[in-house]
C-alpha cells in the first residue's frame, strides 16, 4: 500500500500514542493529522446527522466540549469548516 488512512475520533494524545505503539511501523512514515472545524460547522453537521436518525442528540454537546482538546495534539491541523471532501483529500496529499 502506498497510503493507509486511519480515521477515528482521537481527541487525546495518549489515544494516538497507544495506537501507534501497537502497530509495526518499520519503514513507514506516519503523519498524524487532525481534521478540525469551527463550533458552528460542527453543530451544523451533527444536527444533520441527528435529524437523519444517524446519531443521538447528546453527540452535539459531547463533541463541542472536545473541540479545544485537539489544539494540544501533536498533529497537523486542517480546518475543514468550509472545505469539501475532495479539497480535504488534496490538502492531506500535500502533507
Amino acid at each position: 500500500f502506498d497510503n493507509v488512512i486511519f480515521c477515528w475520533v482521537m481527541h487525546e494524545q495518549p489515544i494516538i500514542d497507544e495506537l501507534l505503539r501497537r502497530l509495526t511501523l518499520g519503514g513507514c512514515r506516519v503523519t498524524p493529522i487532525s481534521l478540525v472545524c469551527s463550533e458552528q460547522a460542527l453543530v451544523k453537521r451533527l444536527k444533520k446527522d441527528v435529524n437523519a436518525g444517524l446519531r443521538s442528540p447528546d453527540v452535539i454537546e459531547r463533541s463541542v466540549k472536545r473541540i479545544p482538546l485537539y489544539q494540544s495534539l501533536n498533529t497537523f491541523k486542517i480546518d475543514v469548516s468550509e472545505v469539501g471532501p475532495d479539497e480535504v483529500a488534496g490538502l492531506i496529499a500535500k502533507l
